[in-house]
């Protein structure tokens, strides 16, 4: 009888897929910059923003909520692959909520876009009630939502601030 050792057939276990998924969570290792990890990762966000701005609201919040469950994904891997629960080097839930504090803003400068990432670092920094709710998921949806539902926070400021002709 020929009996053959069992090995994890999981992909999250090769090499190479360890290191893809690192470099995406960690948005290009902005992640492992020891200082500020948070504040460089949702950088790319604003640059996803930029790339897309002109396209139809429908297709950009497509592409946004793809990138969304994109990240949600890759964060849950990465999670799994470092062994400990929301490790400080997954920065892509940043972008994502970087993104979501962008999204649909009409008459955007440069003056908004830097309000916005203020604003959305202060309240990631602080993540105020009902925002922490969403840090007791677990998980990629909890890595992400926090994010996403501080990107919403500040998009509705963002917008009020533009109705009320501050900006």
């Amino acid at each position: 009888m020929i009996t053959s050792l069992k090995t994890n057939p999981s992909w999250k276990n090769r090499p190479e897929a360890k290191r893809l998924i690192r470099l995406l969570g960690s948005c290009c290792y902005l992640g492992y910059i020891k200082k500020y990890p948070g504040t460089f990762g949702s950088l790319p966000g604003i640059v996803f923003f930029l790339i897309t701005k002109n396209l139809n609201f429908w297709l950009q919040g497509s592409i946004l909520i793809l990138f969304i469950l994109f990240a949600i994904f890759i964060s849950e891997a990465m999670e799994d692959i470092e062994e400990t629960r929301d490790p400080i080097e997954i920065v892509i839930d940043e972008a994502a909520g970087m993104w979501v504090a962008l999204f649909g803003l009409w008459d955007i400068n440069l003056t908004l876009i830097i309000l916005a990432f203020l604003l959305f670092r202060l309240l990631d920094f602080f993540k105020p009630f009902p925002i922490s709710i969403f840090q007791t998921f677990r998980g990629g949806k909890g890595i992400v939502a926090d994010d996403v539902a501080v990107g919403m926070v500040t998009n509705l400021i963002i917008r009020f601030l533009l109705i009320k002709s501050f900006f």
